[in-house]
């Protein structure tokens, strides 16, 4: 028999073990695990990545890496493979899944030029339900629904779309804006019925006016501008000016104080190079101007004679 001390040690040894697998089990007693893939966070890898993970994967995450595939598919311009892949996810999705998914089918519908039926399924997004970039791309969709023609739905997408983006996108979202304004005739700028809250849009026409009250004179619109800045500090276009308008702002007349006269020094044009700059600097001194006007005629003084 063995001393108590001994069968009290290893009985101690075997504690930690028996937890482990009492934990073990327990993990493996539980339903399928919520996957770990962003789907929506920005697609940053290639679609051969994606496709390799939707092969390796299990059931839980499989379908999170399809619609990452789909996604890089299109933006790889590979619409054939995109459209196979939605044909192959399964039917049923959770619902941060299926907002995911009018994404992707509204954008593959306006690539097969169906806008009708693109603009239905993003009507049925929940927009507040999307991620910030989820919400960019959804605004982009609302942005070529309107396949270039101004409306206000137009013009609110373009505002709600802005402050999700950064950098290059930044800028074209606020130049895109402006366009869309210029292309109204003034008739269909005053005719917009805005609501009160929307002090961004009511500051982009007023913007509008400006240039256009201004736009025939350098030196007014500048002014006009700094004035509309102060007026709408918070407006996007106040810190970033649409290009033609901040290309405007930045505009300086050239300066006409130094005039260079170029004309040879030598050879047979040389006197009348002599000529060209006596008269120059006759105009530039003002003896041009200071000369004596010739008078009229009189009977006392006949005209002299032309020959």
């Amino acid at each position: 028999m063995l001393p108590s001390k001994v069968v009290r040690h290893k009985a101690g040894r075997f504690v930690p073990v028996l937890l482990a697998g009492l934990i073990l089990a327990a993990c493996s007693g539980q339903g399928p695990q919520t996957s770990n893939v962003n789907i929506q966070g920005p697609v940053t890898g290639g679609s051969d990545y994606y496709l390799q993970q939707v092969q390796q994967s299990s059931d839980d995450s499989r379908t999170d890496w399809q619609l990452l595939a789909i996604r890089a598919l299109m933006k790889e311009g590979k619409y054939p493979q995109a459209g196979q892949q939605l044909n192959q996810l399964p039917s049923r999705l959770s619902d941060t899944q299926q907002q995911e998914l009018l994404l992707l089918k509204s954008q593959f519908l306006f690539s097969q030029q169906n806008v009708p039926g693109a603009t239905q399924l993003l009507n049925q997004v929940k927009v507040d339900d999307l991620s910030k970039e989820q919400q960019a791309r959804y605004y982009g969709l609302q942005i070529a629904a309107a396949q270039g023609k101004t409306s206000l739905a137009l013009l609110r997408a373009y505002i709600a779309q802005e402050p999700l983006l950064t950098g290059d996108d930044h800028q074209k979202n606020i130049d895109a804006t402006w366009q869309a304004l210029t292309q109204m005739t003034p008739q269909e700028a005053s005719s917009l019925v805005i609501n009160a809250s929307e002090n961004t849009l009511q500051g982009w026409l007023d913007l509008l006016n400006v240039w256009r009250a201004n736009a025939q004179d350098g030196e007014m619109l500048k002014s006009a501008l700094k004035d509309w800045q102060t007026r709408y500090p918070q407006n996007p276009a106040a810190k970033t000016l649409p290009t033609p308008l901040s290309q405007a702002q930045n505009f300086t007349k050239a300066s006409t104080s130094t005039i260079a006269l170029l004309l040879p020094l030598n050879g047979q044009a040389q006197v009348f190079a002599s000529a060209i700059e006596k008269g120059f600097n006759d105009a530039k001194n003002g003896a041009l101007n200071a000369a004596p006007q010739p008078t009229a005629p009189t009977a006392a003084q006949p005209a002299a004679a032309v020959g």
